[in-house]
């Protein structure tokens, strides 16, 4: 059984890019990084219904792997806003003789939370153009 979670919230530090040998001998990559999120609630408020926070802000660990963890490397920073679909993992090891339960989220898909309002810009690199050897009507990719 898994346990799926989408977590809202801001990266809390700068991603962490780590290159893992495989044991088929193959290198991977793997990303790290925490996101802080805040619970949210409905509530009336001068006759309007209003989100307001709901506790204390959480710390979620996550990993992404593959090439997925190689590309957002290079553009995910401290602060943005973020959406992370994945699946929960609970991990144990130990710490002065007694067991630490620890969470973290094992993503599949981070997307840029455009709608939280604090995303000023988004630029792209212009699109590949055809090779010349690329046979004619093949599509170049």
């Amino acid at each position: 059984m898994s346990i799926q979670l989408t977590v809202r919230g801001n990266l809390g530090q700068n991603c962490e890019l780590k290159e893992i040998k495989r044991n088929d001998g193959e290198t991977g990559f793997v990303l790290n990084f925490s996101v802080a999120s805040t619970r949210y609630k409905r509530q009336n408020i001068d006759g309007q219904d209003r989100y307001v926070p709901d506790g204390p802000v959480e710390w979620i660990d996550c990993e992404i792997w593959g090439r997925q963890a190689q590309n957002l490397s290079k553009v995910l920073a401290k602060g943005m806003p973020v959406v992370i679909e994945g699946e929960e993992r609970i991990e144990f090891y130990e710490k002065d003789g007694h067991p630490v339960r620890t969470r973290r989220l094992r993503a599949d898909n981070v997307y840029l939370n455009l709608s939280s309002g604090r995303v000023e810009s988004v630029s792209l690199k212009p699109p590949r153009t055809p090779s010349a050897d690329a046979p004619d009507g093949e599509i170049p990719f």
